[in-house]
Order: structure tokens, then C-alpha cells, then sequence
């Protein structure tokens, strides 16, 4: 891999010389007008006094003036009901991004409308794409059931990222950034505890028709918690070529990534102890006071993660006729790579090991660190034709993705291994697949100058499968189909104002792991499907499974008013949920959160967010969010014991009960000074508490915090031809101590006070 950046460094560094040199000579660019769209427009996109919609967008300059090294879930907090938490501290690693308190799992999320969910876990790995935001031209967030054709529907609301790194001018920028991090009570005491470097070259336009970019980066992190550190590497390479009627795009990006795993949270007892929460445990007990700990084991410094995932893009636009526009992309993604975990808890018959498997041993091993490998392949088309009939447009279009996967588990290390123990030998193993296939209609129709409507219909099937899966032999092909309407209202009621309205019913499948999560199975995880257990064998109907598909019936109305000095929108949503997938509280053995459906679940807010232009050089800017998330029909079974001390299991009913991880309130003011050469801003977040159990439970519940942080830019007039930008942040700049998230009694503790400072040098 690093051969090939390096060769391909090299081109483009000969492209951008040979370029110049030629447009220096012969190219009649002073004549020339030529016009580069700012972003190519998929059809998950939403428009502003068009789309009934509600979402927000970050601009290019809001990108750039607002991000250094932090991963995207951090820099998207300050979005309406956004919130975020990081499992090392800091917001460089393993990052979580919940939209009204849907995780991520929820949310359908892209980049350049491609998916990025992961098909069998619907989870979305920010880490495999570090730096990205650098290379990305605008976000859009939309939330509740929004316009997401891609990937899975969108349960709590969508996320697309939009690259354009491209510009008419040729150009190297070369970047440092260091971060500094308090630790302890002594706040006069920092640590040099992250460094970032980065190099970018724009060939500028090239004869007229091509343009090619090149950026690759590094991002080392000590973390804030111990040996949650990380190493990222990024590269995105990217070529575009223009002609009369058609617009061609080839992206290339990801980055080789290493890192300490973090993933357990810590006893809420603490938050207060400056040494204490920063501590990386693999398990913990508190003691009888609940004030301390009973036991503890630290997290092994061999717990690490190496992953890689190349993305590929095609993207190509072709302008049919002036009414009619083709629009093709594919992609193709592969990830390889594994993290080594502690599993000293494991014995032969877990391991698989002893005479059963053919390995004369009966002697358990001791120290045990299993290594866990994934290796993905995903390949896509996603086809789309837009067609301007006069009172509106139709856009019908079609998804088709292949997903393969390989799983296993071999013994990293151990003590007390047979002789001649085979180092490759795996005790678990198995290949996942996931097809999709869907087709969209969307038809925007103006029924007025100031009246638009807006008809969508999505289909989709969805198939799950596992195979070759050794010694268990469980094996299934399971399909999912599902039909997605969409309708909505937007009246423009002046030139400042407008309302809209729309009404949404999405479902989607469970997570494969709701199913049977076989990289378990070797510790007692089971198939999740109705089961025959006559004459003592268990035998598994694979077409009926436990856990169902959830259905959501979505209803948004808002306002919006916007005029030279002002930007206002205000919203509510009332989205009512038949088998919603909740968190229980509990975690898997990975630290993630283990779900199950709830009969019948509510959720309904108001939503307000806006601008303000105080002077020229002065704006206010900010949301807050306040919603109700609630358990209208859910019922548990917990085991109890009788009078008689034998275990029996009591149904628990739960109806009523706040939904764990749903915060009620959310909030951000930012306070900008834009005066060239210098920006100024200050950015306060609040969170609300909000349980991490649906029980109720006081103990297990995440305080309600505020955070401030601030930054300075400052830009150098030009020196020998050169310009630099000069960068300064203050992160959490009250040191307060604060949890970010929690799953039932583990809590994920924020970063105290930290700095950066960075330097960037345009040539």
C-alpha cells in the first residue's frame, strides 16, 4: 500500500508541474470561462424552500473553519439533536453519533450517496475513513424518515457527505497540527498527546477539462484514556474530467489504521477522580459502598485493532437532453483486518480445543489473546435518471449492492498450548452475505409559483445469509421486503417565509446479530429463530425469526424564515414506532449495546434552529432541541428467584418508561467574528441527562453537562508567494468532568481541558 501512495504521490506531484507549465505556455485561461459546480447533487439531497424536509447543512467555509483533527461525529455535534461520544476521551478513535437519540445503527449514512453503513451490522466505522472531511465540500443532515434511497431506510434520520476537493487553481498546501491534553490535578502539567500532518496537491485545471487531487495525511493520538491511542493514516485521490454534456469523477480514499481498544465504560463513582477516569479496564466490580471498586483487571496493551478500507468511486453525470439527466455511480469497498482481544477467561471447550477437535490436550490455557478477523467485500451500482417535465421533476432510480464477509477467531497467544500447536488453527469461522436490491420514484411537482409536492415510493428487498460455518454448520438465507412511502407539502408563503409538511413510513430489517451473531458462538451464542427442541435436538425454523423488522410512521411540519440578516426554522416530529429495536442496558462482549424490539414506542419534539447577523463581522448562531422519547408498550423477562430459591422468570412490564439513551433536551450557541485576516469563535453545548436503561434507574443514568470550546484563526498576508493559516483551540475550557454516553451502569468519561495550535502553508 505504501508503494502504490507513494507512486501515485509522485503522478500527481508531475501532473500538477506538467499542468502548469502548460497552461503557463498555451492555455488560454485568462479567455476561458469555465464554471465548477461546487458539489455534485444526488437525489439525497434536500432543498431549501423546496423539500418538505427537515435538515441542516455545513458549508465548505463552516468545514474549514471548524475542523483540525476531531473524527466527523465530533464535528457534527452542534447540528439540531445531535450528539455524540467517544470511547478513548477525546473524539479521535472510535466515535458514536446518535440524531435525536437514534445511534448511529439507525441513521443512513453516505458519502457522495454511496452507503457506509455496514450491511451486516448497520453500524458505521468513522475510523476507516480518517481525514475525510478535509477532502468534503458540504454535509447535509436530515432527520426523522428523510429522502435516503440508499443504503438502510432511514430510521432517525440521514447523513451524506459531498467531497469536492477540486480547484481551478494549482496549489500544494502543507498542514501541522499539535494537541496538548491536561491530565490530573495538576493543570499546569500538559502532554504533547496528538500530532497531525498532512499534504495536498490541486493540479488546477488542465487543458481545459481535467482537474486531479491528492491529499494524504497522518493522525497520531495518545487518546485520553491509557492505551487508547491511535494511528491513522489517510489518503484520498480523486480525478475529474469535464466534457460538453457529461461530468466523469473517480475517488479513491481510506487510510491504514491501528489503535488500542477502549470499548468498556467505567462506574460512574469515577467521574470525579482525575486518575480513575482515565483507567482502561477489560472488567471491574464495585464494592459494597458503591463509592469504589471490589476488583478490577486493566486492558492489555496487546489490544489493538489494524483495519484498512479502500473506498473506490465512479461517479459520472451525463446530460441526456436539457430536461433529461443519467446519472451512474459504483463503488466497490474492501476492508481487511482484526483486533486481538483478552479471552484469559476462555477454557479448552470454548476455545475448541482437546481431544474432541483432534488436539490432544485437556490442559486449559492460561493468558489467552484471541484474534479476531473481518475481511469485507462490497460492490455497488447506483443508477438514477432525472427528468424535467415542466411543473416539476421525477427522479426514478435503483440500488443493487453485493456484500460478502469473512469471520474468524484464531488464539493469538497463550500460555500452556499442546505442542505443536497449529498458530493458525480457528475456532470459529464463518462467510456472512447481504444482497440489496431496491428501486425509487421521487416527484417533485409544483402544483403552484409557491406550492411544491413532493411523492416518493421506495421498494426494497433485502437478503441476509450465513454459510460455511464451521463445527455449528448453521446456515440460512433470510429476505426482507419492504415498501417505503413518502408524501409532503411545501408552501412558500413569501419570500422570507415557508412551511412544509410531510408524513413517512419506513421499516428495516434487525441487525444480523439480532439474528445469530456466530462470531459468539463459541461462548454459547445461539441462532435467534423459533426452534423445535422434540426428543432433546434443537432444530431451527431459519425462516421464523425472534426478532422482527421495525416500522416507523413519521410526521414532520416546520417553518423557515430567511433574509439578509437572518436565518430561522422551527419543527416538530411526531414518529410513532410499531417493534422499535431499544438498548436494554446490557452490552455484548465487544462493549456494544445489546437491543431487542419494544411493541410500541413514541418519540415527539420541537426542533428550533437559526442565524443571526448582529453586525457584519458578528454572528450568532444556534439550536436547541426538546423531545419526549418514550416506552408506550414494552415488556421484559427478567429472572427472579421464589420462596423456594429456584430461578423463575417474571414478566416486567415497562410501559411508560423513558427510552434509554434519549436525552430530552439539547442545545448550542456559537458566537462567531469573521474580519480578515482573523476568525474568532466560541461554541456551548448542553446535553441533557437521559437513562442508559429503560428501568428507570437512577444509578444508571448520564448527567446533564455543558461544554465550552473555542477557536481562533488567524491568515498571514501573502509571503513570497506563500500564505499561512495560523490555528488555535481551547476544548472544554472550564475543565469540566463530565460522562459523554453510558450503556446501563458503564459510562464513557469526556476528555478534561485540551489545546491545539496548527500551522497550514498554501504554496
Amino acid at each position: 500500500m505504501k508503494t502504490i501512495l507513494t507512486l501515485i504521490s509522485l503522478y500527481l506531484i508531475c501532473s500538477v508541474h506538467l499542468s502548469v507549465a502548460q497552461q503557463n505556455q498555451d492555455s488560454p485561461a485568462d479567455t476561458t470561462t469555465y464554471y465548477l459546480s461546487p458539489v455534485i447533487i444526488t437525489a439525497t439531497q434536500a432543498t431549501e424552500r423546496e423539500s418538505p424536509v427537515t435538515f441542516s447543512n455545513l458549508t465548505q467555509q463552516e468545514l474549514s473553519e471548524r475542523y483540525s483533527t476531531q473524527d466527523i461525529p465530533v464535528l457534527l455535534s452542534e447540528l439540531p439533536s445531535i450528539t455524540y461520544y467517544s470511547e478513548n476521551g477525546n473524539g479521535i478513535g472510535y466515535n458514536y453519533i446518535n440524531l435525536r437519540g437514534f445511534d448511529q445503527r439507525r441513521l443512513s449514512v453516505m458519502i457522495n450517496g454511496v452507503p457506509q453503513n455496514d450491511p451486516e451490522d448497520h453500524n458505521v466505522y468513522w475510523i476507516d475513513f480518517p481525514d475525510l472531511i478535509a477532502s468534503t465540500g458540504i454535509v447535509q443532515v436530515q432527520r426523522g424518515a428523510g429522502s435516503a434511497f440508499y443504503g438502510p431506510p432511514a430510521i432517525g434520520g440521514s447523513i451524506n457527505l459531498t467531497t469536492n476537493p477540486f480547484s481551478r487553481k494549482p496549489g500544494i498546501t502543507l498542514e501541522t497540527m499539535l494537541g496538548f491534553q491536561e491530565f490530573g490535578d495538576d493543570e499546569r502539567t500538559l502532554s504533547l498527546n496528538t500530532r497531525k500532518y498532512t499534504a495536498t496537491i490541486n493540479s488546477g485545471l488542465i487543458e481545459q477539462q481535467y482537474m486531479v487531487y491528492g491529499r494524504l495525511g497522518k493522525i497520531l493520538s495518545n487518546g485520553y484514556r491509557e492505551n487508547s491511542w491511535v494511528d491513522f493514516n489517510s489518503y484520498f485521490l480523486g480525478a475529474v474530467r469535464f466534457d460538453k454534456e457529461m461530468m466523469t469523477r473517480i475517488h479513491i480514499f481510506g487510510g491504514p489504521i491501528a489503535d488500542g481498544l477502549a470499548y468498556y465504560g467505567l462506574p460512574k463513582f469515577v467521574n470525579d477522580n482525575k486518575t480513575f477516569r482515565r483507567q482502561n479496564l477489560v472488567y471491574w466490580e464495585v464494592d459494597s459502598t458503591g463509592k469504589g471498586y471490589g476488583y478490577t483487571q486493566a486492558r492489555r496493551t496487546q489490544e489493538i485493532e489494524n483495519f484498512s478500507q479502500p473506498h473506490y468511486e465512479l461517479l459520472n453525470e451525463w446530460q441526456l437532453s436539457p430536461t433529461t439527466t443519467l446519472h451512474n455511480t459504483i463503488f466497490y469497498y474492501t476492508g481487511d483486518g482484526f483486533f486481538d482481544y483478552d479471552a484469559s477467561w476462555a477454557d479448552t471447550s470454548l476455545l475448541r480445543i482437546g481431544y474432541a477437535y483432534g488436539i490432544p490436550t485437556s490442559q486449559n490455557p492460561t493468558n489467552t489473546l484471541v484474534r479476531a478477523f473481518v475481511g469485507n467485500k462490497q460492490w455497488g451500482w447506483l443508477p438514477r435518471i432525472e427528468y424535467d417535465h415542466g411543473d416539476g421533476s421525477l427522479t426514478l432510480g435503483a440500488e443493487l449492492r453485493i456484500h460478502r464477509s469473512t469471520h474468524w477467531g484464531k488464539i493469538q497467544f497463550a500460555e500452556g498450548l499442546p505442542t505443536n500447536f497449529d498458530p493458525d488453527y480457528h475456532f470459529y469461522e464463518y462467510n456472512g452475505e447481504k444482497d440489496i436490491l431496491s428501486a425509487y420514484a421521487h416527484e417533485l411537482y409544483r402544483l403552484a409559483e409557491n406550492t411544491t409536492l413532493m411523492a416518493d415510493l421506495q421498494l426494497v428487498r433485502n437478503r441476509y445469509g450465513i454459510k460455511n460455518e464451521k463445527y455449528l454448520n448453521n446456515t440460512f438465507s433470510l429476505p426482507y421486503i419492504f415498501v417505503n412511502p413518502r408524501v409532503g407539502l411545501n408552501y412558500n408563503i413569501t419570500d422570507e417565509w415557508n412551511a412544509y409538511l410531510s408524513l413517512a413510513y419506513t421499516s428495516r430489517e434487525p441487525r444480523l446479530r439480532n439474528l445469530y451473531a456466530a462470531e459468539d458462538s463459541y461462548f454459547g451464542a445461539t441462532p435467534q429463530f423459533k426452534a423445535d427442541t422434540t426428543g432433546g435436538v434443537v432444530k431451527y425454523d431459519f425462516g421464523e425469526p425472534l426478532a422482527k423488522p421495525e416500522h416507523l410512521l413519521d410526521l414532520e411540519a416546520g417553518a423557515g424564515f430567511r433574509n439578509s440578516i437572518a436565518r430561522l426554522s422551527a419543527n416538530v416530529f411526531w414518529m410513532e414506532f410499531t417493534d422499535e429495536l431499544v438498548k436494554s442496558g446490557q452490552v455484548d462482549i465487544f462493549g456494544q449495546p445489546v437491543t431487542g424490539n419494544a411493541e410500541r414506542t413514541r418519540h415527539i419534539g420541537v426542533e428550533l434552529d437559526g442565524s443571526f447577523n448582529i453586525v457584519e463581522a458578528l454572528t450568532l448562531s444556534g439550536n436547541f432541541s426538546l423531545s419526549q422519547n418514550e416506552l408506550v408498550k414494552h415488556r421484559v423477562y427478567l429472572e427472579s428467584a421464589d420462596s423456594a430459591g429456584n430461578t423463575i422468570v417474571v414478566p416486567t412490564s415497562l410501559d411508560g418508561n423513558p427510552i434509554a439513551g434519549f436525552p430530552n433536551a439539547l442545545g448550542n450557541v456559537r458566537v462567531t467574528y469573521r474580519q480578515h485576516p482573523i476568525t474568532l469563535s466560541v461554541l456551548a453545548k448542553y446535553v441533557g441527562a437521559f437513562y442508559t436503561d429503560n428501568f428507570k434507574n437512577e444509578d444508571n443514568k448520564n448527567d446533564a453537562y455543558t461544554v465550552l470550546n473555542a477557536e481562533i484563526i488567524y491568515q498571514t498576508p501573502e509571503i513570497a508567494g506563500t500564505t499561512f493559516t495560523l490555528r488555535g483551540e481551547v476544548r472544554n475550557i472550564f475543565n469540566n468532568l463530565y460522562f459523554m454516553s453510558g450503556e446501563g451502569n458503564a459510562f464513557f468519561p469526556a476528555a478534561e481541558r485540551n489545546y491545539l495550535v496548527g500551522i497550514t502553508a498554501n504554496l
